[in-house]
């Protein structure tokens, strides 16, 4: 009789944990916002999780550091999206100029998820304002207006559509983007005008585009799982699925 009931004990337990193994993750996605009225994102964020084998989920707008801890004890990783320029009061500047377009309140939900993330461990993959929003969560700051602050030839604000790379980057060997992407140099989309300045003592730099200006960074640790991209791989899928590659592996560190 006990053999018997230990039996059923462990089939009760493996086939929960087969159930757990299959389950798909779940992605929390950020948003844009404003106070009362809405919560939005472009949906090739999520298309490009559900074609990775995750589920989209759009971030709740909370009051408090406790309340996105509560949300994100819920999700296997998270995904920092595109949207307005961060605060620069968040690395100890000043507005530079009337091309910083800021959305405190988008900050103020961002920067308690990103909190909440790097505590918990969650894996992130950020893009593009995701991308600078988590240098300076980290200790970094930012150029604030690239054709201002760093003239180039590159076009970071592309006039193509999103589908279309317009500018080569250069990726640095034996990192986590390198070991996705299989390629020393990537061609990819833009559509910013500030970026990293100061990288974080916290990330390696993985990508930098020919005029120098970062486009990828990251964390792999035991405690910590995180790809920063500048441009947006998201949009570039649609005409390239070796983009999904790079949702695959976040999906897969979500697991």
């Amino acid at each position: 009789m006990e053999k018997k009931i230990l039996l059923a004990i462990v089939i009760l337990l493996s086939a929960a944990y087969v159930t757990e193994a299959r389950r798909k993750p779940l992605i929390g996605i950020t948003t844009g916002c404003s106070p009362e009225e809405y919560s939005k994102v472009r949906r090739t964020y999520g298309d490009a999780v559900i074609r990775s084998g995750g589920i989209p989920l759009l971030l709740p707008q909370v009051n408090g550091i406790d309340e996105a801890l509560e949300v994100v004890s819920r999700l296997d990783g998270i995904l920092f999206t595109g949207g307005e320029d961060v605060d620069p009061a968040r690395y100890g500047q000043s507005v530079l100029n009337e091309t910083v377009n800021i959305n405190h309140h988008r900050d103020t939900l961002d920067f308690l998820y990103a909190e909440a993330a790097l505590r918990k461990g969650l894996p992130i993959l950020a893009i593009c304002r995701g991308a600078q929003l988590m240098n300076v969560a980290l200790g970094g700051a930012l150029f604030q207006d690239l054709p201002a602050e760093k003239p180039s030839n590159v076009a970071h604000s592309q006039s193509e559509q999103g589908e279309v790379p317009t500018h080569l980057c250069i990726v640095s060997r034996n990192t986590l983007l390198h070991r996705i992407m299989e390629k020393d140099t990537l061609h990819v989309n833009s559509f910013h005008h500030q970026a990293v300045s100061v990288p974080s003592d916290k990330v390696t730099v993985s990508a930098r585009c020919d005029d120098g200006v970062v486009e990828a960074f990251e964390i792999v640790s035991r405690k910590q799982w995180l790809l920063a991209v500048q441009f947006h791989p998201e949009v570039l899928v649609r005409a390239d699925d070796r983009w999904l590659a790079l949702f695959k592996a976040f999906i897969k560190a979500a697991r």
